[in-house]
């Protein structure tokens, strides 16, 4: 079955859109009951600082991952974990030094009460980085590893979708996963 970005396109219109971007510039995020990437930007007695939070929804993601993967072999967490490694080695090339965990954590940000798996990440020296480049780069390439990790016939999207957009995307690509 080949499902194409454009179809889901016209299928998410009818969709409501999820949060995309912060209001005062400290916070951009993308949001959607899949995942969540959140960047907060802090300024201190150091220099600047980038909080990234992420998460993944292992409920809504299980029909990818059910009974496919061995024990630590699951392609959702480890795909989250993928691309917060980009995101270090990307803060490293800017000059900034990125550590596991963040000050105040991530609390709250999960738009679901199903079950999340999170992680945070504390980027130090991070004027060089922007969040918005950031966030897309990262949902782009967590996109990539998801349809990989699905051996379906699938078109990854060329562009940054919108959060509900790219909720239709995922709910079209888990109800294509054959039943096992």
């Amino acid at each position: 079955m080949a499902i194409t970005a454009t179809d889901l396109r016209t299928e998410a219109s009818h969709a409501a859109n999820a949060a995309m971007a912060g209001g005062d510039g400290a916070e951009h995020k993308y949001i959607n009951d899949f995942f969540y990437f959140v960047v907060r930007r802090e300024r201190g007695d150091g220099g600047e600082s980038l909080t990234v939070c992420s998460g993944i929804n292992l409920d809504r993601f299980m029909p990818i991952v059910r009974l496919r993967c061995g024990l630590g072999g699951n392609p959702i967490l480890s795909g989250l974990q993928l691309v917060n490694f980009d995101i270090c080695s990307q803060a490293i090339a800017a000059g900034g030094t990125p550590n596991a965990g963040g000050r105040h954590g991530c609390p709250g940000i999960a738009p679901t009460k199903e079950a999340w798996y999170s992680q945070v990440l504390r980027i130090d020296n991070a004027s060089g980085l922007s969040s918005e480049e950031m966030i897309g780069s990262a949902v782009r390439g967590f996109v990539r590893k998801i349809v990989a990790s699905s051996n379906l016939d699938v078109k990854v999207p060329e562009t940054l979708l919108a959060p509900a957009e790219l909720q239709t995307y995922l709910d079209t690509l888990c109800r294509a996963m054959p039943r096992q």
